[in-house]
């Protein structure tokens, strides 16, 4: 199943390794979107500019070019917005499934890596649900993924853990940002009285 398949937000995992690869970075397309993904399910929302020189920082401080910026630009923008809308849209930002289990099963763990540090990041004080804590755990398993071997199987039980991983995104998101569309809610509905 292709990423259009699946419903592939507008950031093409290619496009942004070939961008990051000249911006001399040695971040990992798969990383870098977890870190943000953890980001924003831990509770942070730090805006298209800070994300853009945090970015820049992870790449040696360098100012980013205008191609640059607006490509981290819209990687924020449609990750959070995917998120927010909940509707099931998001995806795990990942090689093409034409590329080799190998690449795949090392970008997922990498997607892993960068949620908890993003994460870890934005919700470090906040007390976590034990499923949460479950999903956490889960995720640290699936950043350890070694190789694999390309079979039926192995392609099969990729699908399944990468599924899991986005559903498993889905509703942490929606635990960790519970009480902000509440008072979004909540404000929507005060408006409207008046």
């Amino acid at each position: 199943m292709s990423h259009s398949e699946r419903g592939q937000s507008p950031i093409l995992f290619d496009e942004l390794a070939d961008r990051l690869v000249e911006l001399g970075g040695g971040s990992h397309p798969s990383e870098l979107h977890g870190l943000l993904c953890g980001l924003l399910a831990g509770g942070e929302r730090p805006g298209v500019e800070a994300w853009q020189r945090q970015v820049a920082g992870m790449l040696g401080d360098e100012p980013l070019d205008e191609v640059s910026l607006q490509q981290f630009a819209v990687m924020y923008e449609s990750t959070r917005s995917q998120l927010e809308q909940g509707d099931f849209g998001i995806q795990v930002l990942l090689p093409d499934d034409e590329e080799a289990m190998e690449q795949r099963t090392e970008a997922l763990g990498l997607w892993c890596h960068g949620f908890l540090s993003g994460f870890g990041e934005s919700a470090a004080n906040k007390k976590l649900s034990d499923d949460l804590n479950g999903i956490l755990h889960d995720f640290s398993e699936i950043a350890q993924i070694q190789e694999s071997d390309e079979s039926d199987e192995t392609e099969r039980f990729f699908l399944e853990v990468s599924e899991y991983v986005r559903m498993a995104l889905l509703n942490v998101f929606a635990e960790m940002n519970a009480d902000e569309d509440a008072g979004k809610q909540t404000s929507a509905e005060t408006g409207s009285l008046h």
